[in-house]
């Protein structure tokens, strides 16, 4: 009986842990996409075409800071657009926790709003 109430112990904790660390990861992630979108907000530039799209593959520093790795993109505009909002921008400290990891995101511009 005393092996049977102490794996049940075990078994609780053990799968209070499991579940502490499952969802953090990827509200974390869903908050660095918002504040993305944010910083990429209203572009001071005017292009003639209906839409631009861009992928942007970035990565974040010990610093909690958005490192641009590379930006592709037909226009060179749009190129400069997101390296100069992006490129060592803080997150916030919840959201710099998320590892060392690339990450990659596609950016549509339809004449005056963006979609990430």
């Amino acid at each position: 009986m005393k092996k049977l109430t102490v794996l049940l112990v075990v078994f609780v904790l053990g799968s209070t842990q499991l579940f502490a660390l499952g969802g953090s990861p990827i509200n974390a992630e869903g908050e660095l996409r918002d504040h993305i979108a944010v910083l990429l907000k209203n572009p001071e530039f005017k292009f003639e075409t209906e839409e631009l799209k861009a992928n942007i593959e970035f990565t974040l520093n010990k610093q909690g800071e958005i490192v641009v790795l590379s930006v592709n993109a037909e226009d060179a505009h749009i190129r400069e657009y997101v390296k100069s909002r992006l490129n060592y921008q803080r997150v916030d400290a919840g959201v710099s926790t998320v590892g060392t990891k690339i990450f990659r995101i596609s950016l549509k511009i339809l004449n005056g709003e963006q979609r990430i």
